[in-house]
């Protein structure tokens, strides 16, 4: 399995959080320069928001919600390998990220392995027991592709 390594990690960190979850994700106030990124990624000016979120990147590279735009940008652009090596970045820095949990398993499902992606979806629901944009994002999409 491609991501070993990187599932221990994750399960780790939920294994640590326990039921501490119920916090918030993401709540620090966007940049400037991630606002920008979000609004072309959004206008679907992919190429623009990964020139974007890089510079970022460059200045801080600790920033779960930057890896994980850039990789919603590469898999956007259908560069894979880049996809996924953002989303780990996003997810070592952040192992409880929503958007990159629903967005790996995304990738599953766009390299046909609904297993995996049943399981970001298990790890979400863990994240998420109340519910959130995500976990129901995710399972419509595995719904979409019969899982």
């Amino acid at each position: 399995m491609r991501l070993t390594k990187f599932h221990a990690t994750v399960i780790a960190g939920l294994l640590m959080s326990g039921p501490a979850l119920a916090m918030s994700f993401g709540n620090s106030e966007p940049t400037p320069d991630l606002k920008t990124a979000q609004s072309q990624a959004d206008d679907g000016k992919y190429g623009e928001a990964i020139k974007t979120l890089q510079a970022l990147l460059e200045k801080d590279g600790n920033n779960a919600d930057a890896w994980n735009l850039l990789g919603f940008s590469y898999r956007k652009s259908n560069n894979l390998d880049r996809a996924w090596d953002a989303y780990e970045r996003a997810l070592t820095i952040e192992p409880n990220h929503l958007g990159a949990n629903e967005y790996i398993g995304e990738l599953y499902l766009r390299q046909g392995n609904v297993e995996q992606a049943k399981a970001q979806l298990e790890k979400l629901k863990i994240l998420c027991p109340d519910g959130c944009t995500e976990l129901t994002t995710l399972q419509t999409s595995i719904q979409k592709a019969g899982g």
